[in-house]
């Protein structure tokens, strides 16, 4: 069976502006498509930031990757996806002016809201500000209609003195990102208590500390094992505990290197036991 088509016309667009989408900020910002509208070709995503506190709507590995950067980013405040450029009018002017074809719908012929794959705001020494992304495979950069597109999007941002630029898969797919998404997948959402009641990241964190010192070669996730045996935990907690401390910051080690689960402990800076080597 062949995806189903994804279709707006008048009457879902004014229903999607009725519903907020597109406005807001933080966890109350709604994106304009969402993962359950929208057929993909590709792997899509639904994942939780613990910077903006929901839920975030993603459409491709590429932007899920994009989405990881920002999180990362201790100086982004706020991180909007699916950002719908809603005055139409004003686009259909654009791309009048740009001598091209302003987007629409195959089905119903309306003309197509226009999105920004991300708006974020980020903290700068001179203020807040905000910054415009658009997220595509580099090799859609050498198809026209592509080209077209992106310029109309990148002319309604320029008239609101608006950063715009462009990331590819290029400079998203990397060890990097690889390793922020095996962080992020454990990134905490809440306190995790064991049995007893205790915080078990503030347990592991405790034996890690002991651990570096008692023995800094062993691989961590070896180390993870033995607190997890040391502490009468469930196999994999310990390692759990550790992304979330990572993810937390608490924790540090060189993210851009492969397979940091098999890195020497010596390898992370954890507090109380001395900086990173």
């Amino acid at each position: 069976m062949g995806k189903r088509k994804y279709s707006l016309d008048e009457k879902r667009i004014a229903s999607f502006i009725k519903e907020g989408r597109g406005q807001g900020e933080g966890k109350d910002y709604l994106p304009w498509h969402r993962v359950s509208d929208v057929p993909s070709s590709g792997r899509v995503h639904r994942v939780f930031c613990p910077k903006t506190g929901r839920v975030h709507q993603l459409l491709s590995d590429n932007e899920y990757y994009a989405l990881l950067l920002f999180w990362w980013d201790d100086t982004v405040i706020d991180i909007r996806e699916q950002f719908p450029l809603l005055d139409r009018r004003e686009t259909l002017e654009i791309a009048a002016l740009c001598g091209v074809k302003h987007p629409t719908d195959p089905i119903s012929g309306a003309l197509w809201v226009i999105t920004t794959d991300f708006v974020v705001t980020v903290s700068t020494p001179y203020g807040v500000e905000t910054i415009a992304v658009a997220v595509k495979p580099i090799d859609k950069l050498s198809h026209v209609r592509t080209l077209e597109k992106l310029e109309i999007e990148r002319r309604y941002w320029e008239r609101r003195d608006v950063k715009w630029s462009i990331l590819t898969d290029k400079q998203l797919k990397t060890i990097f990102t690889q390793n922020l998404a095996w962080i992020l997948d454990k990134a905490p959402q809440t306190i995790f208590l064991d049995a007893r009641g205790f915080d078990i990241d503030a347990a592991v964190l405790r034996e890690l500390v002991i651990e570096k010192e008692v023995r800094p070669q062993a691989p961590i996730q070896l180390v993870c094992s033995i607190v997890d045996h040391k502490l009468n935990y469930r196999a994999g907690t310990a390692l759990a505990a550790l992304r979330r401390l990572l993810s937390a910051k608490l924790i540090r080690a060189d993210l851009h290197v492969e397979n940091i689960s098999e890195l020497p402990v010596i390898n992370f800076s954890i507090p109380g036991s001395g900086a990173l080597q």
